[in-house]
């Protein structure tokens, strides 16, 4: 049976108590990570990384996201949890995987649209905040948290990411409704001279989603959305969103690391049961 969504609102890398590289260019150093303006990035010198985060205590986990990296399609990356420093056992180990999820099995789409082994074309991928996801099974225990990345044919010669997560996300008891809709946002300007000539200030686009979660339990849904996402987090803060933790095909163009557009209220549907909708903007 699949999985329903994940909502995370909780982020230890923010709180660890040291988060450290093995490279790094002085000006744009590691602890950019813990910032949620993700173009304040972190950078290296070489293709090949290593990060090392100590929470402090051991924290329950069950995500972990490298956004808006430059890690290429024939990239690598390991993730690893450990109660111990020096990793010699492990609450979890990913393996190597590829850094980029197969969006589509080649030859289900019109040639050219993807590329080889079905990653997403460079120039379509252009326009997504491009990340990076490991979805655990079951939430684990640790303290410390370590990413291994490998990326020889990486073009640009250095690794960079504008963020680092990794916590534990809310899964509700029931899945969003049905009527979830995405939608890119052109904020662009565009206006036309007495002459008739057309002027665009084009800017970047940005996602937005919009869900509603419909007949949750009372204890859950103010306990999870009232005093995690709304309280805590409310219009300011950062929170991630997954709609599909079980199919890595969605994960490019459907997660979405941003923010919630508004505080909207929770509503009383049925006896002992709520709701509430959620609408959330791409950081980028």
């Amino acid at each position: 049976m699949a999985r329903n969504m994940m909502i995370s609102s909780t982020n230890y890398v923010d709180t660890a108590t040291s988060i450290t590289a093995d490279d790094e260019v002085a000006t744009l150093p590691i602890e950019n990570l813990q910032d949620r303006q993700i173009v304040r990035i972190w950078r290296n010198t070489q293709t090949t990384a290593q990060i090392d985060i100590d929470f402090g205590s051991a924290r329950i986990v069950n995500f972990a996201a490298l956004v808006k990296h430059n890690i290429s399609q024939t990239g690598t990356i390991r993730w690893r949890f450990s109660n111990v420093a020096d990793f010699s056992t492990t609450a979890y180990d990913s393996g190597v995987v590829d850094a980029w999820p197969i969006v589509e099995e080649f030859g289900t789409l019109p040639w050219g649209v993807f590329i080889w082994g079905g990653y997403l074309n460079p120039e379509v991928a252009a326009n997504y905040t491009i990340s990076t996801f490991d979805i655990l099974q079951t939430p684990i225990q640790a303290r410390y948290f370590r990413i291994d990345i490998s990326d020889p044919s990486n073009t640009d010669g250095y690794i960079q990411a504008g963020r680092l997560l990794s916590g534990p996300a809310y899964e509700p008891s029931i899945n969003y409704a049905n009527g979830v809709s995405f939608e890119f946002v052109d904020e662009s300007r565009i206006t036309k001279s007495r002459g008739g000539q057309t002027f665009v200030d084009e800017v970047e686009r940005f996602r937005r989603m919009q869900f509603e979660l419909i007949n949750l339990p009372e204890k859950e849904i103010f306990g999870n959305i009232f005093n995690q996402v709304d309280r805590l987090r409310g219009v300011a803060q950062d929170i991630l969103i997954i709609p599909q933790p079980d199919d890595p095909n969605t994960w490019i163009t459907q997660n979405i690391y941003g923010r919630i557009t508004a505080t909207g209220p929770i509503v009383n549907s049925a006896l002992d049961y709520y709701s509430r909708l959620i609408e959330v903007e791409e950081l980028i």
